[in-house]
């Protein structure tokens, strides 16, 4: 099954489908135009993020025909600010190249500490990746433990040259740190990412949850040593943040809720 038409008329070959997709279904085709790799359609999740993504209108995906995408720009009037940060909110895997101001990273904590905690316990502290080349030389040695275990016949045409798997070019890595025996750590971080996540997208900065760094962290003990946490403390949660490359026009289908009133 071919999971997506690409019009060549409409695409301005900006590559932003190539690059936000999660699972890089896309490749550049010798012709400049985005094209699918072979298992594509059965690797798709159906996020949304190719058409939502696509500034001109020139994807279509089969497996979300018939869904409703909403016009980021319709929510705009109709939507509280919380509400509007919340549906229109997306995963940023595309950066540009500039770093966000130390000022600015520093203006999101001084809300995010504000972020509930058990019990008021206040326990998360959190490590910030300032520097582009900091960030940079996490990821190669996420890209290190890939390259051992899942990838040891090579990463593929996806991830030739520079490309970054792992933090995907992001400026800075953010990470949410606890007491590794605090009882809540979990979800007291998950609530605190959360809360920045939403916060940095309303103020125009995107954010993209890092789970493959998380699993390197717990699996490679170079990236650990790098990292160099005091005894006893454990990353629980964390997000690459930067300037987003792309913007998204529209808002991805989602499944209605399911809620079981009482």
């Amino acid at each position: 099954m071919t999971l997506a038409t690409i019009d060549k008329a409409l695409c301005d070959r900006e590559g932003a489908c190539i690059d936000s997709c999660p699972h890089v279904l896309f490749l550049r085709g010798e012709d400049g135009f985005p094209v699918e790799r072979h298992d594509a359609a059965s690797l798709c999740i159906r996020c949304g993020q190719c058409v939502s993504v696509c500034a001109r209108g020139a994807l279509t995906n089969h497996l979300l025909e018939g869904q409703e995408f909403l016009e980021k720009s319709a929510l705009a009037g109709a939507e509280d600010p919380l509400a509007y940060a919340m549906k229109t909110r997306r995963s940023v895997r595309a950066f540009k190249g500039r770093s966000v101001d130390k000022a600015v990273l520093a203006s999101l904590f001084d809300v995010v500490r504000h972020a509930p905690t058990a019990n008021n316990s206040q326990k998360l502290w959190w490590i910030v990746a300032l520097e582009r080349e900091t960030t940079r030389s996490l990821a190669a040695l996420g890209l290190d433990w890939l390259r051992n275990t899942y990838y040891r016949d090579g990463l593929g045409k996806a991830w030739e040259g520079d490309a970054d798997p792992v933090l995907r070019g992001a400026p800075h890595l953010v990470l949410c740190c606890a007491p590794e025996d605090y009882r809540w750590a979990c979800t007291d971080c998950a609530i605190a990412v959360t809360h920045l996540e939403l916060l940095a997208a309303s103020r125009g900065l995107g954010t993209c949850w890092t789970g493959v760094f998380l699993q390197a962290l717990e699996a490679w003990p170079p990236l650990a040593e790098a990292l160099g946490l005091p005894p006893g403390q454990k990353v629980f949660g964390g997000l690459t943040l930067g300037y987003p490359r792309f913007e998204h026009r529209l808002v991805p289908p989602r499944k209605p809720v399911a809620v079981n009133w009482r």
